[in-house]
């Protein structure tokens, strides 16, 4: 048991979906409430795909609908110590061994005798190959077989964070080419993330090399990336390959089977890797109660070789599916390309023209049309075998009414948003950061000198290409506006998929987080569009003090 012996530490929270989670309510309830209760629901939020460098949704997943239309729980996320403690609680002291490795079998066809590493022996009807990706009861039974590389490396930290959507988003996907990231809610103030970067396997890093690396891999990401690895300390940092084993359709052999990992080592593309091998464990407990239940009933000995081989064909279809799905998720999260032109070497101009990739104005409709349909299944496809488990939600598991808006609207998502909205510069001179306050009934004056009429709201940039009354920034339903006076030199925006255009004079436009603003045009005023929980770095470290426009 790693919590026992501690490993769960380092390997953080494990998802564990409403699948997993209808499982253990039907093997035992209350396990299943102390686990839910530990828990951070992440499903009663917006999840999916993102463009790496813009942040920009690409697809957004409900997972909440497939579990509240089958009375299933939400996913939620829990430590893996907890988790595993819970679980030893259950079952309790006496039933675990620590420093117990399996290494060998005897199965006489009447009782099995394992054999552990230090040369002791146990005897039992029975025996269960749950050891991992690395099982020795599977190399005893088939012989040795190598698991496949996923050609991906994967860094993987825990962040004392807390995104300024915290409260709408759940975890995201960010896209790239030959690379990749995953953030999730883990409660608790702590955010996980997973970076994964296509390279051969075995590779090291330099002592307290992991962030760096990480900022170099990732850098020119969008905010929601490249800050989580800033927050995130390097001593919490962890590195390994990614395999899997490829299905097989032979789990076991007389009286020995296999359970989870050490049959079906799935990438973590899905999250369901830890959720498969609770459903092998409640499939397994309902073979050999049904084969007790015969046996009291005829007065015969338990059939438990029939009832491993039932269990086994329960469950490899499903498990296969899962499997394959797993690694199609990894495919197209790094063969994505936003435009044409990424990852084609001496073409690479071609992404100046910003014409989308087929492949990812193909993707979506798949995805759009085909997840949905894919959730359903994997969230609820085994319910309808969970014995003695009713179809029921939680009270307490449910969604902010506006869940369905936030699918069907970003702008309405990024109302929602908590945080601070700040103006960042990013250009040389003695700018400070502007927070701004959702106010309507107030507006920050940007101009050549401070506006005498609106001294406590107002920017003085005293520039040659700042006029003297330059622009207005208002706020309206949550959303900031920036509205240009009729300026000589113009105020201009960039947006987060690289996009730079003129603001018309005399009409508001909208902006968004990451966007930049140039008030003028020779790049000395630009402003960069922040949304944060916390106040930016440089004041946390005693930088530049922050400049409220109310």
């Amino acid at each position: 048991m790693s919590a026992v012996r501690g490993e769960g530490q380092y390997r953080g929270p494990i998802q564990i979906q409403s699948n997993a989670l209808a499982a253990l309510e039907a093997i035992d309830m209350s396990v299943a409430e102390e686990v839910m209760r530990e828990g951070c629901v992440t499903g009663d939020r917006i999840n999916g795909l993102v463009d790496g460098i813009s942040g920009s949704w690409y697809i957004k997943f409900d997972t909440f609908t497939p579990a509240a239309e089958r009375g299933l729980p939400v996913t939620r996320v829990i430590s893996r110590m907890t988790l595993q403690q819970i679980l030893a609680r259950a079952v309790g002291d006496d039933a675990i061994l620590n420093d117990s490795h399996v290494v060998d079998f005897i199965d006489d066809g009447n009782k099995v005798t394992a054999i552990l590493e230090d040369g002791r022996k146990f005897e039992g009807d029975l025996l269960v190959g749950a050891d991992g990706i690395w099982s020795k009861v599977r190399k005893v039974l088939f012989g040795q077989s190598e698991a496949t590389y996923s050609e991906y490396t994967c860094y993987t930290g825990i962040a004392d964070f807390v995104p300024p959507d915290i409260d709408t988003v759940g975890y995201r996907v960010f896209l790239g080419h030959k690379q990749y990231f995953v953030s999730s809610d883990v409660g608790a103030g702590k955010m996980q993330w997973y970076a994964f970067h296509k390279e051969p396997a075995g590779g090291t890093d330099p002592e307290n090399g992991k962030k760096k690396r990480l900022l170099e891999i990732f850098n020119g990401w969008c905010d929601n990336v490249v800050d989580l690895i800033n927050a995130t300390d390097e001593e919490a940092i962890l590195r390994r390959d990614i395999y899997d084993r490829p299905p097989t359709f032979n789990w076991g052999k007389g009286r020995v089977t296999l359970l989870g990992d050490s049959v079906h080592a799935m990438q973590p593309n899905l999250g369901q890797g830890g959720c498969m091998a609770i459903e092998d464990g409640y499939q397994l407990a309902v073979e050999l109660e049904k084969s007790w239940q015969e046996s009291a009933k005829s007065g015969t000995p338990m059939d438990i070789v029939s009832s491993l081989r039932r269990y086994e064909k329960e469950r490899i279809l499903r498990v296969s599916v899962i499997h394959g799905l797993a690694r199609m998720a990894a495919i197209m999260a790094t063969t994505y390309r936003p435009y044409l032109g990424v990852g084609l070497g001496p073409l690479s101009f071609l992404t100046k023209l910003r014409i989308p990739h087929p492949g990812r104005v193909g993707g979506r409709f798949f995805i759009k049309y085909g997840m949905p349909l894919m959730l359903s299944w994997v969230l609820g496809g085994n319910s309808t075998k969970l014995e003695g488990r009713p179809l029921s939600c939680r009270l307490s598991d449910k969604a902010n009414d506006q869940l369905r808006r936030w699918f069907e609207d970003d702008d309405a998502l990024e109302q929602a948003m908590g945080g601070e909205w700040y103006l960042l510069p990013t250009s040389s001179g003695d700018s400070q950061p502007i927070r701004l306050i959702r106010d309507e009934k107030k507006s920050l004056s940007i101009g050549s000198r401070s506006d005498p009429s609106n001294s406590t709201a107002s920017l003085a940039l005293p520039l040659p290409q700042i006029s003297e009354n330059h622009a207005t920034i208002t706020c309206k339903n949550k959303a900031f506006y920036v509205t240009d006076n009729g300026s000589e030199h113009g105020t201009w925006i960039t947006d987060n998929e690289g996009r730079r255009y003129r603001v018309p004079p005399n009409f508001p436009v909208r902006f968004h987080p990451s966007d930049a603003i140039e008030f003028g045009s020779d790049k000395k005023a630009v402003f960069r569009v922040k949304v944060l929980s916390t106040l930016p770095y440089e004041s946390a470290r005693g930088g530049p003090q922050i400049l409220q426009a109310a």
